[in-house]
Parts: C-alpha cells; structure tokens; sequence
C-alpha cells in the first residue's frame, strides 16, 4: 500500500524570492539574513474498509515578508512506489478543466485539482483542496529542480505573512471511483464549511424535461421575436421542449444596442460580448420592446418554462460606472485593481447585489437562472480578498438567493475552478466542459474527454451538465448519445427552423421528460488512466441503471485509426450472466460470469450503444426505441412491468415463443435473433411477459 510522504518544502514571497525550508526537528525551518519562517506540515492517515484514507495540514509563518499571491507554500509530494500511469483534472483556463495523462510525476500540468494513480491493481488519488482563505493545487517538478510531484497553496493575495491549510485529501485501495467519491466525502467533513456531496443535493425537477438554449440559435442577436419564433416551431413540430433559457446578450448594455449586421464570431462578436457592462436589469429595449416580462410571458403561453441566464460579475466586463444601476447599487459594488466595477465579495452585500437581480428576474417570470463566468473571482480580486474567502462569500451568496427566488433551480456555469466546486452550499448541477461548438469535428473529441473525466471530480459534488448541442449537426447522433447516458439535462440550442423531431425520440417521451441516468456518466475502469487518443483501444462512457447499465463506444485514436477492446458486465461492476444489446444493430448477445464481447470501430464516426442487463432465464431490455430503454419500465414481479408509456418493448431469451399481455390489449412478441419485441400503443401502462 502506497502512502504520501513530504520531502522537500519552500515558500515564496511576495518580493519574489523562493526560499527552501531544512527539515528539523520541530517541523521544517528556514533563518537566513531578514527572513525567518516555519513550517509544519500534518499527515494524518487512517485504515478504511477500501484501503487508506489521509490528510495533508500546512502550518506555516513568515517574519521579514508576506508569501507570494501565487506560491505561499511547496511541498514535494513523494509516494513509496512511482504510479503505472496518471490521470490529472487540471484547471486549463480560469474556467474549465480537462484531462491530461503525464507519463511521470515531473509533466502533471499546474493547477491539477486532482490526480489518480494506478499502481498495478492499486489506486492513488489525491484531491487538492480550496479552505477559507488558501487554495491548494498539484503540478509536476519543483521549486529546486529535481522533479517529483509538487503540492502548492497560494490564496492570490500578497499580504499574508500565515497560512493555515487543509492543503489535500488522498486514498489508496482498489476502486478508483469509490477513492474519488470518499476523497470528496473526507474534504467537506473536514472543512465543514456547508458544502455538500452530490448525493446530499436535489436534483432539479425542471431538468427532468428535455430544454432549449438561445445561445448557439441566437447568439448576441436574442430578441423577443427570435425566441417566440422557435416556440412556434416546437408546437408545430410536435417536439416536447419544456424549459428554454435566454442566454447571454439579453441585457441593456452600451455596445449591445446596435450590432452590426456583419458581427460574427469570425469578425469580433466575443470581443464585443467579454466588454459589454450591465446598464440595467431590464432587457435590451431595442430587441425586447415590451421589456423581459412581456417576453417571458409570451414563452410561457406555449408551455415552455423559463431560465434568464446571468454572469456572475453582472455582466461579462461588470456593472457599467455611468449607468443607473451603478448609483442605485452604488454601496453594494467595488472597483477591482484591474478597473472594473464587480459585486463586493462580501456575503452579505454580495447577497444584496444577488437578491436585487433575482427580483427583477423573478418579477419578471423567470423559473430558474444559469449563472455564468463563476471561474471570474481569481482574476478580477486580485489583491483585494484571499481566494478562499472571496470565493466562499460570493457562492454563498448567489446560493441563497437562488435559494429564495427559484428553489435552488439553477445551472452553474464556467465555475469548474476549485474554489467554486468546494464553495457551493446549494445546488445541483454544473456545467463540466467548455461551450458547444457546432459544426466543428475536431471539437467533439476534446469535449467527451473533458466531460467524462471531468465527471470523476465534478461529479462527486454536482450533477455534470454536458452543455447544449444542435440535432441537426454532422454529430447530431452521437451528441444525442453522450447526453442520454451524462446523467444530466438535454437541452439544445438548434437555430430556427433546423430541430430535427426524430432525433428527439429516444432520448425522452412524448411530454418531454428524458430517460435520465441517476449519477453522472465517466469512463470505464480500463480507460480512467490512459490517454484514448494514443491507446489504440476503443474509449467506454458508462452510466448505470437500478439492475445492469450502459455503455457507450468511441474511437477517439488521434490517427483516426481503427481500434479495438472489448465490452464486458465488469465495466458496469457486475457479475454472473448477462444480456447485451447494441441499440444501432439491434444484435444482442448472451454473456456468460466473466465473458467479454470484442469490439472494433473503424473511425470516429463508428461508436456504439450498449445496454447490459442481468439474464436469469430472460433479460428485459425495456423500450429499445428509447437508448435508456431498461429506464423506460420498472417492477418485474410475477413478470409484471409498468410503464410511462407504450414503444418498441423488448427482451432477450432462448429460443421460444412470447406474448405480452397489456392493458392495451395481447400482443406476440416478434424474434429477431435472441431479441424479441413488440410496438405498444402510446397509452400502454403495465405489461405482463406470457411463455409458452
């Protein structure tokens, strides 16, 4: 059993030195000329029924300096045994994370929020943590040169001669994912700062529903009219869209009121978005006429319930100085060193700038808020508040208010930065990748990286939201695949006139309420540690049900190259036979306890859907036109299932002959090698499986 040992330590400070501490007796010291400072370092580490379970505490002091913003104090991190292979979750933008897989300890990328290890069967993960006032993070060398893994806690401020930390959690043992989920578990109870794990969050009824963004639809053009204007395509069409949200660029803002006819994203538009200041609560007067309310009360005639989304900085350059809004809220606001007018990172007037917005969008109609640009606080308060605090205040703040005015009914966005992960105290769901880009091949690989393993982290505290995507773009069908097994909302963001009703289908019924997995998807034990890209093995997404699971297979080779691997009920966690059913082919097959189905896609557009289900004398697959389909039916006794609705009903058994008996009548069950189905009426409820 691996354990982490500290063997080097240094602190820098805010002059720029880096000074290396010499281990005594009393801890780790450094005295030379004006600058004096200790350190101690605590490893506290206990036996679990999964393997080991530890802490890492920094103590340390300063006389003669303050530490650095960015660097207060390293510790060299060591293990007894180098791992096989890494997978690191590092902050790559102030907003997002993604993976990396450094072959050694000396490549893990800066700001890694966490890292596993393999050590043959074994795990290692270490968790990095963001306390009340330091945020600690991983990355590969150190200070003096000689390699190794690096643990170092700064809290972006450079007058703290202090720092007391909870710098990390780790874990050893067999099982990668329960290392995770207790890593998350141990850093709350430890911080107890009213923080919570996933499974102590409510999951959002409204997510539940298949949703629309204005986004890549509209972009900075949003108006009244557009936005009505794809509600009449939904009715016309029949698709059940329940929930649309009005994204960015809604808001009265100077530079927003006449758009150049030409402004694309090629020819500026982001510039023009990341420097528009929030002049008003109100909706652009020119694009909404009649004001947000009479627009959202438009939206709600047809059915649809309504999101507003904001960012957490007011908007994307904050409140503008010259407006009315800025001398209403003038007591509630702080110019940041780098000139920009932002909320006080104060709970209680963060909370008051929070509550004044969510009233005027409450008041307006709106049922739930997607509040973007949350990885804004390290950059924007600078010198001005500890990372810790300043993030803790804020993340609180928007919480309650979002709390009083939609039920904690929201989607975080750009907020994967761990400062915002461990500072929530409320809500359920998170964005886990950076925006959709339609129409873009290449961006699709880098997208189902970041979402699936950013789900091993993110996951363990929210709901991971794999962002909109368009159903009528080259990848419509395997976007709409990755969304049905993430665990989290679909929702879209086609353009009008473009929504493709029967790509829609098997992704909810007919009222709109999707077939949604209950955790978030990540990607099977044999993929969590090695680079798809370079593998030459086939990439497995996997999600799981009450009884048996899904899998999805992509070939992700940077080559474009074909590869292979295999499927098997051990991917999900299961054992003893089972039933496989590819949802494309419609072939299925019968697995014996430890028996593998091999599998070779020839490029990136081959992948594949697998559903597995245990087999004792039959599987049932469920409703096979939905890709969820066992979520589509429940019960089992006595061979009697209910169900939502009717479909394509389906199970796997010896060769024989079947029938259902419905409350819609009898039917013969049709044979298709071991698959054997029937198509229900909409209104079918309950089914009973006759063999003869």
């Amino acid at each position: 059993m691996n354990t982490i040992k500290i063997t080097r330590a240094a602190f820098a400070l805010a002059d720029g030195g880096i000074y290396e501490f010499t281990r005594t007796n009393n801890g780790w010291e450094y005295a030379s000329g004006d600058i004096s400072a200790h350190l101690t370092v605590t490893v506290d580490e206990q036996t679990a029924d999964f393997g080991v379970l530890g802490a890492i505490r920094v103590s340390a002091s300063v006389d003669g300096g303050c530490f650095s913003a960015d660097n207060a104090i390293m510790l060299t991190v060591g293990e007894d045994i180098p791992a096989v292979s890494y997978m690191a979750n590092y902050q790559s933008c102030p907003h997002w994370c993604r993976p990396a897989f450094p072959e050694t300890q000396d490549a893990i990328p800066n700001k890694t929020q966490a890292l596993l290890g393999r050590y043959g069967d074994e795990y290692g993960f270490i968790l990095p943590v963001v306390d009340e006032t330091y945020k600690t993070a991983l990355r590969g060398g150190d200070v003096s040169g000689r390699g190794g893994m690096e643990l170092y806690s700064f809290a972006n401020v450079s007058n703290l001669s202090e720092c007391e930390t909870l710098a990390a959690v780790y874990a050893f043992g067999a099982e990668p994912y329960k290392l995770a989920s207790e890593c998350a578990k141990y850093a709350l109870e430890l911080l107890n700062n009213g923080a919570a794990i996933r499974a102590e969050r409510r999951y959002p009824e409204i997510f539940e529903y298949l949703g629309w963004c204005s986004w890549d639809a509209l972009e900075i053009r949003v108006s009244t009219e557009g936005l009505l204007e794809k509600c009449r395509e939904f009715k016309e069409k029949n698709i059940p869209v329940k929930w649309a949200i009005i994204d960015d660029m809604w808001a009265e803002c100077d530079n927003l009121r006449d758009i150049p006819d030409d402004l694309t994203r090629e020819t500026g538009m982001f510039k023009v978005m990341h420097s528009s200041k929030l002049r008003s609560f109100e909706a652009d007067p020119k694009r909404f006429p009649l004001g947000l309310r009479d627009c959202i009360a438009k939206i709600h005639e047809y059915g649809l319930k309504v999101g507003m989304w904001h960012p957490t900085s007011g908007y994307w350059s904050g409140i503008d100085p010259t407006s009315p809004l800025a001398d209403e809220l003038r007591e509630l606001l702080i110019e940041t060193p780098n000139g920009r007018l932002l909320p006080k990172p104060e709970l209680e007037t963060a909370y008051l700038f929070y509550n004044a917005f969510h009233d005027f969008l409450k008041a307006c109609g709106a049922d739930f808020v997607k509040i973007d640009n949350q990885g804004f606080i390290a950059e924007n308060y600078r010198e001005v508040l500890p990372l810790g605090k300043a993030a803790r205040a804020l993340q609180k703040a928007i919480c309650s208010s979002v709390g009083a005015h939609f039920d904690n009914d929201i989607i975080n966005c750009m907020g994967m930065a761990s400062e915002n992960m461990f500072n929530r105290p409320s809500g359920a769901v998170s964005r886990c990748s950076g925006d959709f880009l339609p129409e873009n091949r290449e961006w699709f690989i880098r997208h189902i990286l970041a979402c699936s393993y950013n789900s091993l982290v993110q996951g363990q505290f929210y709901w991971s939201d794999w962002d909109m995507w368009w159903t009528d773009d080259e990848q419509a069908k395997k976007n709409s695949v990755l969304r049905a097994i993430s665990g989290g909302p679909i929702y879209v963001s086609d353009k009008i006139g473009r929504s493709r009703p029967e790509v829609f289908e098997p992704l909810c019924y007919s009222d709109g309420r999707i077939l949604r997995c209950e955790s978030p998807a990540t990607p099977t034990l044999d993929c969590l540690t090695v680079d798809p890209e370079k593998s030459g093995r086939i990439f497995k997404v996997k999600n799981l049900y009450d009884k048996g699971g899904v899998i999805a297979a992509f070939n992700l080779d940077a080559g474009n190259q074909p590869v292979s691997g295999s499927i098997r009920a051990a991917d999900l966690g299961l054992s003893g036979e089972v039933a496989i059913y590819e949802h494309f082919s419609g072939e299925a097959w019968i697995l014996a306890d430890g028996d593998s189905l091999d599998v070779t896609l020839s490029d990136h557009d081959d992948f594949r859907l697998y559903t597995i289900v245990p087999f004792d004398k039959i599987a049932v697959l469920g409703l096979i036109d939905k890709f969820n389909s066992p979520l589509a039916v429940s019960g089992g006794f006595d061979d009697v299932y209910s169900l939502y609705e009717g479909g394509e009903f389906a199970i796997v058994a010896p060769e024989g002959e079947y029938k259902l008996h419905t409350d819609a009548g009898d039917y013969a069950l049709e044979r298709n090698g071991c698959v054997y189905s029937a198509k229900l009426p909409l209104e079918t409820r309950a089914v009973k499986i006759v063999r003869r």
